[in-house]
C-alpha cells in the first residue's frame, strides 16, 4: 500500500496493482508470501492486533471454520519477506455501531500496539467488514493513518479519498475472471464514469 499510495499521489499508478490481505491468516504467510516473493511482489496484510495467534472470532461461526491467525513471530517473518503490515482494528468490530470513544480506541490503539510490537510504521488501515462512516474516516485520519481501504468495488484513482479507497475482491465468490474484467478491460472506467452535467 505504501508504494501504491505514493504512485497514486505522483500520478504513476497506471498498471500498478496493490496486493492486500485482511485479518492476518497464517495461510497468507505460508502460501501467499512465498509466491509473492518468487515473482518479485510485495503485499500489505491488515491484522487484528488483539487476535494475534488466535483465530477469526468475528466470523468463525458464520464461515463454519476457525482459521488460525499469525502470531507475532509470524508477523516478523512476513515483514522479513519484504511485506508490509497494516491495521484492521483491535478486535474487528463493526466500527460505526460503536460509541465514538470505543471506535477511536479500536482504530488508534491497534496502530500503537502493532508499531510498539514490531517497530515498523503502521500507515494503512482496513475497515473491518468494510463498514465506515464519515466519522470513522475522520478518526482514522486523526489516528495518523495515510490510507484506509474499504470493500467498495473499484480501481483506485488519484482523485479518490485516500481514506475511502475501493478494492477488487478476489476470493471464492469473486475469482480471477472478475478481477481481470476490472483491471484489464474498460469495464471499470465505464462503470465509474460520471454522467455528463
Amino acid at each position: 500500500m505504501s508504494e501504491g499510495i505514493e504512485r497514486l499521489r505522483s500520478g504513476s499508478a497506471r498498471g500498478c496493482v496493490a496486493f492486500t490481505f485482511d485479518d492476518g491468516y497464517t495461510d497468507a504467510l505460508a502460501t501467499a508470501a512465498p509466491l509473492m516473493k518468487r515473482y518479485g511482489f510485495a503485499a500489505t496484510c491488515y491484522v487484528v492486533s488483539d487476535a494475534l495467534g488466535s483465530y477469526n472470532r468475528w466470523d468463525a461461526e458464520y464461515v463454519g471454520e476457525r482459521k488460525p491467525l499469525m502470531a507475532r513471530e509470524q508477523l516478523e517473518q512476513w515483514l522479513a519477506a519484504g511485506m508490509e503490515i497494516g491495521s484492521h482494528s483491535c478486535s474487528h468490530p463493526r466500527l460505526p455501531q460503536l460509541p465514538r470513544a470505543a471506535m477511536q480506541q479500536e482504530i488508534a490503539e491497534s496502530r500503537a500496539a502493532l508499531h510498539g510490537m514490531l517497530g515498523v510504521p503502521i500507515a494503512h488501515f482496513a475497515y473491518p467488514f468494510g463498514h465506515f462512516t464519515d466519522e470513522t474516516a475522520e478518526l482514522v485520519q486523526r489516528a495518523g493513518y495515510s490510507s484506509a481501504v474499504t470493500v467498495l468495488p473499484g480501481v483506485a484513482r488519484a482523485s479518490d479519498d485516500p481514506l475511502r479507497l475501493p478494492r477488487i475482491l478476489v476470493n471464492g465468490e469473486r475469482g480471477l475472471w472478475r478481477y481481470l474484467l476490472h483491471v484489464a478491460t474498460p469495464y471499470e472506467r465505464l462503470r465509474r464514469r460520471q454522467p455528463a452535467p
